[in-house]
């Protein structure tokens, strides 16, 4: 469709916002009715007609064999659920553009890859079916393989809209070390997780190096605001800390875990531990002595240590934890207009749940992208394969790398299986009567965010005077409403 079409569209669709037409993408015989959104279909294919799903979602592009790999997996969907699928995989650079086009156009799709950036806002448009009861009944075995939790952290007001991808759907954070280092200074760096304890060997490998121990780009150490869950409302100066059992809403950056961080790296700026440059720094470089990245222990191995060239070793830097936010950076939503969603969440629980068809997605086209060893493992043929694994399915079921020394995957599923539920955990943060305030209260975060996360702004004078400017945009507003909103869904839970 050319552009000039698209813009006419999005006109239409904002001039309409919320109001969906029947036309879902669906091809098969059929009386052309369409589903009411909530409701089951009444407009379902008989069990010997080949229904055809179109599944949107992001990546490197459409590969250059795609219709060969379509061709081969298309047969086994067909004779085993009577599904054809037809993919649309849209370049990095284009998703958010695209993916904003084909919602508030109403464009034909039957299902949709997303995350938590537009999940609320797409449903309070309208644009997702409501799956809570087919879940159960249209794909039994994935509803039961996904932890009931999981569940709960996509449901938005007592009801489902998304199927979550079962991967590193918690967080853990890792220290990453150059074992080059370690070894020299003989770091026991599970001692060194916290910024505190981190100063006097940073201020060592500074002299001794005349480098940056913590190099940094202008996203600062960010990572220490992920033990406040966020309440889905994208600000980081707002939230309940993740293990509070009362549920407080908080100005974070006034805590005390928040504030004295705030106070370290503001120490390590000036004693030049920090790169000088960080708060304008829009990309950071390959090699770090220490950094934390999330992920999993044999990540090292697997991704850190090459990526950076050197050997490294880790240690896990707080509890592992998982949330709202965790869950929902992975998801895929059928549209309200489709007329198959039955054959939607049939079609998801073959994704991650058979291992053929898994590893037909994750890794491409057997005999072109990749071959099975006599073990059963992969071997990859090539790195041509342009799908992004994260967005379709659980990892658990990927067949495993030849060249994988251990099964990560399986060390990622214990991660998760053991990770600290957020006291928010199922908490959705309705927000729609404060767009403006915290629209104008992120602005405000925006302009000292960088600054301070790399230390170049001083807590004690950076903390009231952002304060200052947040509550006079309505902060408190927020606050409020916030806690009001905790407060009821803790006493429902009782």
């Amino acid at each position: 469709m050319k552009f000039k079409k698209y813009l006419a569209l999005c006109l239409a669709g904002v001039m309409s916002a919320g109001l969906f037409a029947g036309c879902g993408k669906a091809e098969a015989s059929s009386d052309g009715s369409s589903s009411a959104q909530g409701s089951e279909s009444s407009s379902q294919s008989s069990s010997d007609e080949i229904v055809t799903l179109k599944w949107v979602t992001v990546g490197s592009g459409m590969p250059s064999n795609y219709d060969s790999w379509a061709k081969k997996l298309n047969e086994y969907l067909g004779k085993k659920i009577g599904v054809n699928i037809e993919m649309e995989i849209v370049p990095w650079g284009e998703w958010d553009n695209r993916r904003s086009i084909i919602i508030n156009t109403n464009e034909n799709y039957d299902i949709i890859f997303g995350n938590s950036n537009n999940y609320i806002s797409d449903i309070n448009l309208g644009a997702y079916y409501d799956i809570t009861n087919l879940v159960k009944t249209s794909m039994p075995d994935f509803y039961s393989y996904l932890p009931s939790q999981y569940w709960d952290a996509v449901s938005v007001g007592g009801k489902i809209y998304a199927v979550p991808t079962y991967k590193d759907s918690s967080l853990s954070n890792y220290a990453v070390w150059d074992k080059e280092i370690v070894d020299e200074y003989k770091l026991d760096i599970n001692s060194l997780t916290t910024l505190q304890s981190l100063t006097e060997t940073f201020e060592k490998i500074k002299k001794d190096k005349s480098d940056y121990p913590v190099y940094v780009k202008n996203d600062g150490l960010y990572y220490i605001f992920d033990v406040y869950d966020q309440l889905g409302a994208g600000l980081q100066v707002l939230g309940v800390r993740y293990d509070d059992k009362n549920a407080k809403v908080c100005f974070t950056l006034e805590q005390d875990d928040i504030y004295s961080q705030l106070q370290t790296i503001h120490e390590w700026y000036q004693k030049g531990i920090i790169n000088p440059d960080a708060a304008t720094l829009s990309e950071g470089r390959v090699y770090n002595v220490w950094r934390v990245a999330q992920g999993w222990p044999s990540a090292a191995k697997t991704v850190w240590g090459p990526q950076m060239g050197k050997d490294v070793v880790v240690a896990q830097v707080g509890d592992t934890i998982v949330s709202n936010d965790t869950v929902r950076g992975s998801l895929n939503m059928v549209s309200a207009n489709t007329k198959y969603p039955e054959k939607c969440l049939e079609f998801l629980n073959i994704v991650n749940m058979d291992p053929k068809v898994r590893d037909m997605f994750y890794y491409g086209e057997e005999g072109v992208n990749f071959e099975y060893t006599s073990d059963n493992k992969v071997n990859k043929l090539n790195q041509d394969w342009t799908m992004a694994g994260y967005t379709q399915g659980t990892f658990f079921t990927v067949s495993q790398l030849a060249s994988d020394e251990v099964n990560q995957w399986e060390e990622v599923k214990k991660l998760n299986e053991n990770a600290k539920a957020s006291v928010l955990l199922g908490f959705t943060f309705d927000y729609s009567n404060l767009k403006d305030q915290l629209a104008n209260c992120l602005e405000i975060w925006l302009r000292y965010k960088s600054e301070i996360l790399t230390g170049v702004l001083d807590p004690a004078q950076a903390v009231p005077e952002i304060k200052k400017e947040l509550m006079s945009a309505g902060f408190q507003d927020v606050l409020d409403e916030a806690q009001k909103q905790v407060d009821a869904f803790l006493a429902n839970k009782k």
